[in-house]
């Protein structure tokens, strides 16, 4: 198990966490004035960039006065190992590989805090990850409500100047240990548009589907995010990938499906969204995926 700060969901990497290792400006938050917000704050479990070990009982608890005197927080209460474990045997009764994979010690503590209306995010947010014992701020709102209901599957079509290899980009770690695009990525072209379509056509675990070009998309998004423009002010209609979204029949075999999709030319990534809904919630909600990040078809 692994710390994690972002999902890729939608064909766009998504930010859950208010800052990764080193990245305090990561931030996908409303401009101030804010709503009032609920932030998830996972302590520290092991080594990493953020923390020099695991969190003591003396520690927690110096920190939760800490967190008591800033001014932008309105409530606050401490979740610990035993009680985030019952909440996630609740939560993922229906996921039998989550429940043989994921153990207690897997589970962050952590302290979950409501911010007062109009508190600065990005500065609560600097002040919290420069605190020792803290490995990870994230907020559980950040995905829209709707963001994993209708299809169950989305395949994403390529697009120009993508980095992704599937797409034809290539890529390489520099001196410095940071990825470069040495060659980018093209659009998926008419033929294998047709092809695609055709395969989809053809799959009997199929129900129904509609391909989504990148204005729609681009409606959707606005509409899911209509409260965050910070995040709508960011993005453009050439930022949305096509997709076709697909809804299967019940019963259906989602793995073949998907194994077929990843083989097809001009595809980017095919994702099985009720799949991606509990791997959002695991790490927005318990602050922690499963290392094997193509378990949802989220790479090919």
């Amino acid at each position: 198990m692994t710390a994690a700060v972002s999902v890729v969901v939608a064909g766009t990497a998504l930010v859950t966490g208010l800052g990764g290792h080193g990245e305090e400006d990561r931030a996908v938050v409303a401009n101030p004035p804010s709503p009032p917000t609920e932030l998830a704050v996972f302590l520290c479990m092991s080594e990493s960039p953020r923390c020099s070990g695991r969190i003591t009982p003396e520690q927690t608890k110096e920190l939760e006065g800490e967190l008591r005197r800033l001014p932008q927080v309105e409530r606050l209460t401490f979740v610990s190992q035993v009680t985030a474990f019952q909440d996630f045997r609740k939560t993922f009764a229906h996921n039998e590989r989550f429940l043989d994979e994921v153990k207690l010690t897997d589970l962050p503590p952590s302290f979950r805090l409501r911010t007062r209306p109009g508190a600065d995010l990005v500065r609560l947010n600097r002040s919290l990850l420069g605190m020792t014992g803290i490995e990870n701020v994230v907020r559980e709102d950040i995905f829209a409500p709707d963001t994993f209901t209708g299809a169950d599957i989305s395949a994403f079509l390529c697009q120009d100047h993508t980095a992704i290899p599937e797409c034809g980009a290539k890529r390489e770690i520099s001196d410095n240990g940071d990825m470069m695009v040495t060659e980018e990525g093209k659009a998926a072209t008419k033929s294998q548009r047709k092809a695609i379509r055709a395969l989809i056509d053809a799959l009997p675990e199929v129900e129904s589907y509609v391909f989504e070009d990148q204005e729609t998309a681009y409606e959707n998004f606005r509409r899911s995010y209509q409260d965050n423009k910070r995040l709508l002010e960011a993005t453009r209609v050439r930022d949305m990938p096509e997709s076709f979204q697909i809804t299967l029949k019940a019963g259906a075999d989602e793995s073949r499906v998907l194994a077929k999709l990843r083989r097809q030319p001009g595809m980017s990534q095919v994702v099985f969204r009720p799949c991606m809904a509990d791997y959002a919630t695991l790490s927005t909600r318990f602050g922690v995926i499963p290392t094997d990040h193509k378990a949802c078809g989220t790479a090919n």
